[in-house]
């Protein structure tokens, strides 16, 4: 990171760390592009719909991934110009590992209270068996897609964005094979999109991982780097949560509009 801003262009050194972020960015948009276009290949309007109503869920993960993966992100790059290397190894460590433990909780949330927020998200009675085959693979998937936001902006911090983008994209591309394997060749439907995602969620973690360990100079995954203060946790939630509220209403929004859309039919 030192060398990109000391010996490259402001311009060469934007790009290179920017460009794979966008990149990044968008490979959100793909992966909803691909569950809906391979869902709807089955011609089951209602399988269409219960997946359009499960996918807000996905989009709700990846806000509350938001909190660890951008609060964290910030606060080490500060402390990494203030040459607090420590205390920034230990911030990665400590989002790594809560991150996962959040996934976790919302895991045990949504199996226990799955009934009340299938319907609130608009479950009818022809898309409830559809919609809740996804919920409940996408539930068992939560702490592997919320975890992922971490490394991916975490690894940013230390000018490893082109690797970021690459686990990204690798994850991207694995969405786009499996789905019609799961969907159609193993006949899972909306259980097989909603798997497609997680395994391609796992393997770009482990990309990630993989890539924290080898590549990366401050940063941990160990479980034993984890301990920050009260005031360094505060300000992980005080920059993650408001920057994930935007994936937040859109969750909300998506899922008030297919509550309402639903009593027109699949």
């Amino acid at each position: 990171m030192d060398n990109l801003f000391e010996h490259t262009s402001i311009r060469k050194a934007y790009f290179t760390l920017a460009l794979p972020v966008v990149l990044s960015m968008a490979v959100t948009l793909i992966y909803n592009l691909v569950d809906t276009f391979f869902v709807s290949k089955t011609g089951n309007p209602d399988l269409v719909a219960g997946v359009s109503q499960g996918a807000p869920i996905f989009t709700l993960m990846i806000a509350i991934g938001d909190i660890f993966g951008l609060g964290g992100s910030s606060l080490i790059s500060r402390l990494f110009g203030e040459h607090k290397d420590r205390i920034a190894r230990n911030v990665s460590g400590y989002c790594f590992y809560y991150s996962i433990a959040c996934g976790l909780i919302v895991t045990a949330l949504m199996l226990i209270f799955q009934n009340p927020i299938l319907h609130m998200l608009g479950a009818s009675s022809t898309t409830w068996k559809y919609a809740r085959e996804y919920y409940l693979v996408i539930a068992w998937g939560a702490a592997f897609i919320i975890f992922g936001l971490s490394p991916t902006n975490i690894l940013r911090t230390e000018g490893l964005a082109i690797q970021s983008m690459i686990a990204s994209m690798a994850g991207t591309i694995i969405n786009v094979f499996l789905n019609p394997i799961f969907i159609f060749t193993c006949g899972l439907g909306a259980a097989g999109s909603a798997l497609a995602t997680v395994t391609s969620s796992v393997i770009a973690d482990i990309i990630m991982v993989y890539y924290l360990r080898t590549k990366s100079k401050k940063l941990t995954t160990s479980i034993h780097e984890t301990k920050i203060n009260r005031h360094l946790q505060l300000q992980i939630y005080a920059i993650g949560i408001p920057a994930s509220i935007t994936n937040i209403m859109v969750s909300f929004a998506t899922a008030m509009t297919n509550r309402y859309l639903i009593s027109y039919g699949g």
